[in-house]
């Protein structure tokens, strides 16, 4: 024989409940959305109102649009420190019967309140002409009116089930809306994982053919293979703190790429031969980190690494149409096989769609024994 204690968690502790009403954890987007609550709630009233009212009579209107002014705010008030903490509970633990019933309860003082701030603002002096309980309906056509008197029991009925089923539907929205924020959210994450995933792949390769290179001019030159060994060092620094940054400036790549070409140029030495005209207008655009690195690599690896004689490589940024453009060009050789779907320029793609969608591509064309990849960028 056993026994089973059963403890019951609460929806949420004191301090807890704090921190979700605190209007500085409130994101700007549901504080706009509070506010656009209200707007809906006063012109919901005042549509509703306006058949019971004359043009002719300004200062009724302007007591009906006071007195739903308060309740608005009184509207959304209740929601954020009522409601608004129960489903933020029930998001964070789960769906219980516990917590619906809680909720449940929570939705219906919130209804009640609403009602009996209503009722008692129209029991103002100042109010008094918008008292529902007594309500005189004009007819025109006829040229008479009559007047419906309702019960106190009978207004805050209607009141507690208008309000209720104002506040569900609050809450149907604030569902509606979080999901739509937490797929938002995954899909960002989401994206940014993959382009943190692709950053990752781009893969140094010529890193054992540097090591190889500054193994040769440590009995050659050694000031020169320690200048190389820098230069190799600040070059994967950048790299592996690359995917931090997902962009770049056109400078800050071009900064990085010579590091590179000054590694590759200990290997290839005259067979590497390159030229650079980057407008200075253009500087300070951005672009995805380590483009640049990635169509010069391509360049070298396929293009001029594999000739004996020497190679060309030309890098240009000009401003086009509403736009600019990056192009590397290079040398082939018409017997050379230009790997146009490698692992690097895949991923440059993949980024490129990820980032910026249709206002950036990629193009890649060779003819006349040249290979050139061309990054287009459209200004949004």
């Amino acid at each position: 024989m056993f026994t089973q204690h059963f403890t019951i968690e609460p929806m949420f502790t004191l301090p807890a409940y704090r921190q979700r009403i605190a209007l500085n954890n409130c994101s700007r987007a549901y504080l706009w959305a509070q506010l656009i609550t209200m707007l809906v709630y006063l012109l919901y009233l005042m549509a509703y109102t306006l058949p019971f009212v004359s043009v002719q009579q300004p200062g009724l209107l302007l007591a009906f649009l006071l007195k739903y002014l308060i309740e608005a705010g009184c509207f959304v008030s209740l929601g954020h420190l009522l409601l608004r903490p129960g489903l933020q509970s029930i998001q964070q633990h789960g769906i219980s019967i516990t917590s619906l019933f809680s909720f449940g309860l929570m939705l219906l003082l919130a209804a009640t309140l609403q009602s009996a701030l209503s009722y008692l603002l129209s029991q103002l002096d100042v109010f008094n002409s918008t008292d529902l309980s007594l309500l005189t309906v004009n007819n025109p056509e006829q040229q008479s009116s009559f007047q419906m008197t309702f019960s106190t029991t009978f207004i805050l009925l209607s009141y507690g089930i208008m309000y209720a089923g104002m506040y569900l539907v609050w809450t149907f929205a604030y569902v509606l809306w979080q999901n739509w924020q937490a797929r938002r959210l995954m899909q960002q994450q989401m994206q940014q994982a993959r382009l943190q995933q692709l950053t990752n792949q781009l893969s140094p390769h010529f890193l054992f053919n540097a090591f190889n290179s500054i193994r040769a001019l440590i009995f050659e030159d050694q000031q020169k293979a320690a200048d190389t060994v820098t230069r190799l060092s600040e070059l994967f620094r950048f790299h592996l703190q690359a995917h931090l940054q997902p962009e770049s400036t056109l400078a800050q790549e071009w900064q990085l790429t010579e590091q590179y070409l000054a590694i590759e140029q200990v290997r290839l030495e005259q067979r590497l031969q390159f030229s650079c005209d980057i407008a200075q207008q253009l500087s300070q655009y951005k672009l995805p980190t380590l483009s640049l690195l990635t169509l010069v690599e391509n360049a070298i690896k396929h293009g001029i690494a594999p000739n004996v004689a020497a190679g060309q490589l030309h890098i240009s940024a000009t401003a086009h149409n509403n736009g600019w453009r990056l192009t590397v060009t290079n040398s082939v050789q018409a017997d050379t096989a230009q790997a146009g779907t490698a692992t690097g320029l895949a991923n440059l793609r993949s980024r490129l769609q990820l980032m910026y969608g249709a206002n950036a591509t990629l193009k890649l064309t060779q003819q006349s024994g040249q290979f050139s990849a061309q990054l287009e960028f459209s200004h949004v």
